[in-house]
């Protein structure tokens, strides 16, 4: 992904801003090489350098929304991971301000072995709210979610879909100030995803933040992006407004 321009800034009032943001892995051909690099340190490089974000800078305001549309390979997913501060950066600025809720991957932050219910504690928890806060929004997750009877199953035995929709309903409960999808509402359902789409909207309406990604495709169209109503940036150095 290269340096997106032309997005509007905002200095005031911003959730995300990047300056110059870069993010540069080193590649292995062996597990070998790795070791021996650990061991010289920089003095010498053993594997090669491979460049995911190169010089992104932008800034997202509070309360609006932000679709990031890429080929596989453009570098979307590693800047959402920065984002949330699974990644740092190689180079570059960033801030973000406010609770981050995240659907980077189906079923990241599960522990397969533990049910549903069990699930639902350990991921709220982590995403900030307290044993009295989620017991007052459990029921009201389970119900969203459709998972039902199955929510003392542990989650291995889940359907994709079913892990989806959990995965959704609790990073959505929390009320969060930036909410990131990468690309999480591909799976399941049309009408969990017009629920999951109607749940967007209402976060949207409390002023949340929000930040999405989709493979380029023919079937994402203006059409597609126009409900949202705000911004899609392409990650090949084109911006697409106002649609």
């Amino acid at each position: 992904m290269q340096r997106a321009t032309g997005l509007p800034m905002s200095f005031e009032q911003f959730a995300i801003r990047a300056e110059g943001l870069s993010k540069t892995f080193a590649v292995y051909e062996r597990p070998l090489d790795r070791l021996l690099q650990l061991l010289v340190g920089a003095s010498r490089q053993y594997g090669k350098r491979f460049t995911a974000l190169s010089d992104i800078s932008f800034s997202l305001p509070k309360g609006q929304v932000l679709g990031l549309v890429g080929d596989n390979g453009a570098g979307k997913s590693t800047l959402l991971q920065l984002i949330c501060k699974t990644l740092t950066p190689t180079s570059g600025k960033l801030e973000v301000h406010g609770r981050v809720a995240a659907l980077l991957e189906l079923g990241a932050g599960f522990n397969p072995d533990f049910s549903g219910r069990e699930n639902i504690y350990l991921n709220a928890a982590v995403l900030g709210l307290t044993q009295a806060e989620i017991e007052a929004r459990y029921a009201s997750i389970v119900e969203f979610s459709g998972v039902g009877e199955f929510i003392e199953q542990p989650v291995k035995t889940y359907s994709s879909g079913m892990y989806m929709r959990l995965a959704f309903s609790i990073a959505t409960c929390v009320d969060p100030d930036i909410l990131v999808i990468d690309e999480a509402l591909s799976v399941g359902d049309g009408a969990f995803a017009r629920k999951s789409f109607d749940r967007i909207m209402a976060l949207r309406e409390k002023g949340a933040t929000i930040l999405f990604v989709r493979i380029r495709c023919t079937t994402l169209m203006p059409s597609a992006i126009k409900p949202f109503g705000w911004r899609a940036a392409r990650s090949k150095c084109s911006v697409r407004r106002g649609m």
